[in-house]
């Protein structure tokens, strides 16, 4: 109810608000939230005498043990001992966003209609550190043999680029990430694979050739794109992102396969 309410005052779905507050700040909403009202809970337990019960009640715990378990979490200590002398607390500031129009750099984009559609793959749950993740599963299934298998199945040469698919976005940060590639009809899945039904969406898409400088370092590419999206695409425009797979898609630009572009797709709605 809360998060309905937040996205409300933002004007936006609760879906795109949960999307842009984490791409920006690297928290979650509700990460974001219990941070803060652990810091204010922290302040009141060293200056005022009120009961640990009747602070643990204020800010959302049902129970002195909750609260004492997530404030232990977060400071390193009980709110007991948090009331002594010399004792190191955590302070999580109130957060404020600022948009800059730079006007720097264009961002060049296209919208696609895409019907649905299926994709085969091998997926992996990424946790927090996406930008290390990724690569590493990346690595994983090419050395292994994965890559080329899941081209086999698609009827696709070896060493072809596969796409990489974000999903199941879940509240606490994490997402589930797939390497694969749309499967045509008929085609029998090998058992180990993932199969991903990806509905008919309007996709905004972005070039990585078009969106980031030439100076930029090869290794953070894709990632400035994601970061340009968020950061300047989404809040001067009346698109919202809307609930489905994101997609990057990769294809090399010479038959020598040593240079590559990426797509970043994300499905998008007008708001209202």
């Amino acid at each position: 109810m809360v998060m309905d309410e937040i996205a409300r005052a933002a004007l936006s779905s609760k879906y795109h608000f949960q999307r842009m507050f984490h791409a920006l700040t690297g928290f979650t909403v509700s990460e974001y939230i219990r941070n803060r009202r652990l810091t204010l809970a922290a302040e009141e337990l060293t200056g005022t005498t009120a009961k640990v019960i009747d602070i643990a009640l204020k800010y959302g715990y049902d129970s002195p043990e909750a609260f004492t378990k997530a404030f232990q979490r977060v400071h390193g200590v009980t709110p007991l001992a948090a009331r002594r002398e010399n004792v190191r607390l955590k302070a999580f500031p109130r957060i404020s966003f600022q948009l800059q129009i730079k006007g720097e750099t264009e961002m060049n984009y296209r919208l696609v209609q895409e019907e649905e559609t299926k994709a085969i793959g091998k997926e992996v749950i990424l946790e927090k550190e996406h930008a290390r993740e990724i690569p590493a599963f990346v690595e994983k299934i090419w050395t292994d043999g994965t890559h080329n298998r899941i081209n086999e199945a698609v009827g696709r040469p070896h060493g072809s680029l596969l796409n990489g698919y974000h999903f199941d976005f879940a509240e606490d940060g994490s997402k589930r990430y797939m390497m694969g590639y749309p499967v045509p009809v008929g085609t029998e899945v090998p058992g180990d694979l993932t199969v991903l039904a990806i509905p008919a969406q309007t996709y905004a898409v972005f070039d990585s050739r078009e969106t980031i400088p030439e100076d930029s370092e090869i290794g953070l590419e894709i990632i400035n794109v994601w970061r340009r999206i968020y950061a300047e695409w989404f809040p001067s425009t009346n698109f919202e992102q809307a609930e489905g797979p994101c997609l990057e898609k990769y294809r090399w630009l010479d038959e020598a396969k040593s240079e590559s572009v990426c797509e970043v797709w994300i499905p998008v709605r007008r708001k209202e």
